[in-house]
């Protein structure tokens, strides 16, 4: 839960910055809705897998797939090997 909670407030705070200033209601409500998301499907994921395999396995699954996702987030960022134009800003002045 500490986990969730720290991700949660830190994307929070985060994605009005990463966003055009046009985009960052439809950013908030697709972060706050796929939070909600991954917060109901974990549950089922793990209950439907249990029938299958061992608890502890269905567990272990369940762990490994944030951990796959943020490897594919650190080596697919498209603009991670761009700059930005000269005068160029992003997100808003703080």
């Amino acid at each position: 839960m500490c986990g969730f909670a720290g991700a949660q407030a830190v994307l929070v705070s985060l994605a009005p910055d990463l966003v055009a200033a046009d985009d960052r209601h439809t950013a908030q409500g697709l972060l706050d809705f796929m939070n909600a998301l991954g917060g109901g499907i974990g549950p089922a994921a793990v209950a439907g897998l249990s029938g299958i395999v061992p608890g502890p396995v269905a567990l272990a699954v369940l762990a490994a797939l944030p951990l796959s996702g943020l490897v594919l987030g650190l080596n697919r960022r498209p603009a991670a090997d761009r700059r930005p134009e000269p005068g160029a800003t992003r997100g808003s002045p703080r």
